[in-house]
């Protein structure tokens, strides 16, 4: 690892700060270049030439860029993601931030050999996430512009409000914004029409989620889950990604915001908050949404009413999305189908079956 050429790139749209680190000799160099095909091809030519053989690494962040950047370079180099929200800051590292300082500790965490890594998903699978997240930006989206005019009828009026999005209550609403003040009929009647739109681009959307179930058989295997749709099995499954990228159930549980925080000292030990930097909140989301309809399953009904009981229906619905997900990574692993009355040791720890 430390006799070959390493390339730690703190990447920008303008400019790349690349240091430039020989391994046989130590010595090294900060170089800045302009972010184009020709200047990092330029740097990596070079770098091959005086490598004579040996591996030339390149070191990036897993921010933005990568994407190209790793195409354009291909197999020339060893392309190395770094994930640098699991990077533990220095002593007093907010205090002085610079790009020589960021690549130093890039490059510093790989030669020790404790550099996170991130994974590089190809083309189709950042197609594919990209359109989950374009659904769920509509979802927050329609959310807010409901939100927005039911607290103004709440706020102005003594209007009822009950039932305003089924389709006879747009049609009432319709009518009531003909009786409002100019200004404020003018900002609903917007607010209406962009939920009109997003409503026909969510139809859609929805659609090429159904024609990406048929030929999807990972999403098939998590729709079989009672509470799972169609769109959420596309979606959790875009969310997990490659699941050979996950060495086990519990490390795809600790990606996923499930896995409690511990504070331990001396003879205590106490389970903190889930979540953290790092986890995706969205796949955490949809596992909690679908914990409502899992928990009456034959596989979780028991630990979920006897964890329910003791420590409330909140945390109860929280350890069955993760006895969820546990049964989720088995049935992508090893391609098994789910059980939903399969059962589970007596601690709801690990999972018989899938």
């Amino acid at each position: 690892m430390n006799d070959c050429i390493t390339l730690t790139v703190d990447y920008h749209d303008e400019n790349c700060v690349i240091r430039y680190r020989h391994g046989t000799t130590g010595k090294e160099e900060v170089v800045t270049v302009p972010t184009t095909p020709t200047a990092l091809n330029a740097v990596v030519n070079r770098a091959l030439a005086e490598a004579k053989g040996r591996p030339v690494v390149w070191i990036q962040e897993s921010t933005t860029g990568w994407a190209r950047v790793q195409a354009l370079l291909g197999e020339r180099v060893e392309f190395v993601l770094a994930n640098v929200i699991q990077m533990p800051l220095p002593p007093k590292g907010r205090r002085r931030k610079t790009d020589k300082i960021d690549t130093a500790r890039l490059q510093r965490e790989y030669l020790n050999g404790s550099l996170p890594r991130a994974a590089t998903p190809g083309i189709w699978w950042r197609r594919v996430r990209r359109l989950v997240a374009a659904r769920e930006d509509m979802v927050r989206r329609r959310t807010a512009l409901r939100n927005w005019i039911n607290r103004y009828f709440a706020h102005e009026t003594w209007e009822d409000r009950s039932g305003f999005w089924s389709i006879r209550g747009r049609r009432g609403l319709a009518k009531r914004v003909e009786s409002l003040p100019e200004w404020d009929g003018q900002i609903i009647r917007c607010k209406q029409e962009e939920l009109d739109l997003l409503e026909k681009q969510l139809t859609e959307l929805d659609g090429e989620f159904q024609r990406i179930h048929e030929g999807w058989a990972e999403a098939q295997r998590i729709d079989a889950v009672k509470g799972i749709s169609v769109i959420g099995a596309v979606s959790i499954a875009a969310r997990i990604g490659p699941i050979e990228r996950f060495a086990d159930a519990e490390v795809l549980i600790g990606y996923a915001g499930l896995a409690p925080g511990v504070q331990q000292s001396d003879q205590t030990c106490r389970n903190g908050r889930i979540g953290g930097g790092g986890t995706d909140k969205q796949l955490r989301h949809y596992l909690i949404e679908a914990s409502v309809w899992a928990r009456r399953l034959g596989r979780y009904r028991g630990t979920y009413e006897r964890v329910s009981k003791r420590r409330g229906k909140k945390i109860g619905r929280l350890v069955v999305a993760r006895m969820l997900l546990r049964s989720i990574f088995k049935m992508l692993r090893d391609g098994v189908k789910f059980e939903a009355e399969g059962r589970s040791n007596h601690r709801g720890n690990q999972l018989t079956k899938a």
